[in-house]
């Protein structure tokens, strides 16, 4: 399924998907996004500290488009362009806690996201997370999309279940207080 991939994966009625181009604009809206301590709440200390830092994150990204629609996309608002924030679906294993969540396998895909919080309530997240969970499990290859969020984030885990991510278990995540919750669709289940 590789190849050459469109800036556009994907539109919806009020969204589009692109890449992120690795220009200073999208790496600076990225800066602003992870700069706001409400949005990082759930997340962390992971935010990086200069435009720079977030150009080469975007470089970091470039391999996940190779598989379509894996990738880490910017979601704009059609009417105006803003980024509103990003989705992404990835190889489940590069998440950061991959091995303490018992995520081993590249056939599983993780779907995450982030969104300022001006688009916070507006059904975003879930707008454009389930054509890419759909796309994501059309792909043969592709035995199950996976996703963690910690349990007091009641608003991202609501997003899973809303494009058909069903809870499996509590998992203990080093460094945080609050356990994860994992959700999981499979192939079969999809």
């Amino acid at each position: 399924m590789g190849g050459v991939v469109s800036e556009v994966l994907l539109e919806t009625e009020r969204l589009r998907l692109r890449r992120f181009a690795g220009t200073d604009a999208d790496a600076a809206r990225l800066l602003e996004l992870d700069a706001d301590p409400e949005v990082m709440r759930y997340i962390g200390p992971f935010a990086r500290e200069s435009v720079a830092a977030y150009r080469e994150l975007i470089r970091v990204w470039l391999p996940f488009y190779e598989n379509p629609p894996g990738g880490v996309w910017a979601v704009e608002e059609r009417a105006t362009g803003d980024i509103l924030g990003w989705v992404f679906v990835r190889p489940a294993p590069f998440h950061r806690m991959a091995s303490a969540i018992g995520w081993t396998r590249d056939t599983e895909l993780e779907l995450g996201y982030r969104f300022r919080r001006a688009a916070w309530g507006h059904g975003y997240a879930t707008e454009c997370a389930g054509p890419l969970v759909r796309a994501a499990l059309a792909n043969p290859a592709v035995t199950a999309v996976v996703a963690v969020a910690l349990v007091t984030n009641r608003a991202s885990t609501r997003v899973m279940e809303k494009v058909g991510l069903r809870y499996q278990r509590q998992v203990e995540l080093p460094g945080y207080a609050d356990p994860g919750a994992v959700y999981v669709l499979s192939r079969a289940e999809g």
